[in-house]
């Protein structure tokens, strides 16, 4: 009687084992995420990347702010940019990833990181500003922060992003800046060698939201790729867009040169992620793999 009591017992139970095995061999949510690299140093970028089921579109934030995600048609795979200021402090922040009633939330660190110094010397007139040059500049810079405080909602950009000319790396970024053996604002994008009149070709699809003679970055293009990504080249000898114009990547935008202030020809490359300071470069490396 014993015996068949246990043999009834154990009827019961297996199924029961069964279903739990099955139930721990499923993904706990309906999407996957993968960040590449795992960490992020201050002014660097990882491709964020979310595998899923279904249609519904995925929701990212990130240090607080909503991030565009846009599918990678060559594998099926939504992807986006995550990026960290300069200044960012070190330290873990939340990055959350809601799809439907899902949410997935992960601790992702930023490192410092030390950029280097570069020292250079420039004339007295363009050390010290007179009264209207200094007015100038404020606008100027009030301008830029304007134009770099709005994107459009959707990205135009597509695919992998590419280097604007392909001279080596002159002045590199995030360094800090001695000018005249006084310290000024770290430096926030690329020189890239380029002889006056190299072509300059947009990193990616956009459209150009500002064309510019600046006092620091002489004539400027600012591109808006759509998604709180935006590029910027200065120093140029000639500009050949428009503002409002859509441009597509590989596209010519002007010529390299030495307008503004400048020790010499090269082209200063600058990008924006949702308005933080980030290295150009990585986001061409990052992105190498992406469909075109």
């Amino acid at each position: 009687m014993a015996s068949k009591r246990k043999k009834y017992l154990l009827m019961l139970v297996l199924p029961f084992v069964f279903l739990l095995s099955d139930a721990d061999a499923q993904p706990l949510t309906g999407f996957d995420i993968a960040l590449h690299p795992p960490e992020i140093g201050q002014g660097d970028v990882a491709l964020l990347t979310i595998q899923k089921e279904g249609k519904l579109i995925p929701e990212v934030t990130w240090c607080g702010k909503e991030i565009s995600v846009v599918l990678d048609s060559s594998n099926s795979t939504w992807i986006a940019f995550l990026g960290a200021d300069l200044t960012t402090a070190p330290g873990g922040y939340t990055l959350t990833t809601r799809l439907g009633n899902e949410v997935l939330e992960r601790q992702i660190t930023v490192l410092a990181k030390d950029h280097g110094i570069r020292r250079f010397t420039v004339s007295k007139k363009m050390e010290a500003l007179d009264p209207p040059t200094l007015e100038r500049v404020r606008e100027e810079s009030k301008r830029m922060r304007d134009i770099l405080s709005v994107s459009l909602d959707q990205p135009l950009w597509q695919g992998s992003w590419i280097r604007p000319v392909p001279g080596r790396i002159v002045s590199p970024f995030g360094c800090r800046t001695i000018i005249n053996d006084l310290e000024r604002s770290p430096h926030s994008g690329v020189d890239l060698k380029a002889a006056e009149g190299t072509p300059i070709k947009a990193a990616n699809r956009g459209r150009v939201v500002l064309v510019a003679d600046q006092f620091f970055g002489g004539l400027s293009v600012v591109i808006d790729h759509g998604g709180g990504i935006h590029s910027m080249y200065f120093h140029m000898s000639e500009i050949s867009s428009k503002a409002g114009q859509i441009v597509e990547k590989g596209d010519l935008i002007g010529l390299s040169g030495s307008s503004g202030r400048a020790t010499g020809p090269h082209l200063h490359f600058g990008v924006r992620l949702h308005g933080d300071r980030v290295r150009p470069l990585r986001l061409i490396e990052i992105s190498a793999g992406l469909g075109q």
